[in-house]
């Protein structure tokens, strides 16, 4: 009995996806004829899990993505992308890197990880970004 339960748990194990485990991407989609697309997520402190967004474009387009932070906020995020072939775009700079544009894309999937930026004073909460494909 003990065996046929080890079985079935195994086999329960494995038919799981694996996003359930962790956090599934959210593809950002636009509308049709637009360029520009705004999505939410929220962060629970330094310790949470990145929000993850994946979002196509074609070979030589500049996208752009951009927190939207309301008027004297100081819950700022990290943006860290990674272009379609895995190797980080994303800068090391000194800020929160929170702005990021990248001209000259490669075709496919780029993936945006947003975390709370540990520059800045701890928050939880909610945040918005803007992404712009031209």
């Amino acid at each position: 009995m003990k065996k046929q339960l080890l079985i079935l748990f195994t086999f329960v194990l494995l038919a799981v996806p694996m996003s359930t485990f962790g956090q599934k991407a959210v593809r950002v989609k636009f509308a049709k004829g637009a360029t520009k697309a705004v999505a939410n997520g929220s962060l629970t402190g330094y310790e949470s899990k990145a929000v993850v967004f994946v979002i196509r474009v074609k070979a030589g387009q500049t996208l752009t993505v951009e927190q939207l932070l309301p008027r004297n906020s100081t819950k700022y995020i990290t943006l860290g992308i990674t272009n379609p072939s895995g190797e980080d775009v994303t800068d090391a700079e000194a800020n929160c890197n929170n702005n990021k544009t990248i001209e000259n894309t490669a075709a496919g999937d780029y993936r945006i990880e947003v975390t709370e930026c540990s520059k800045a004073d701890a928050w939880s909460g909610s945040f918005k970004i803007k992404f712009t494909v031209k």
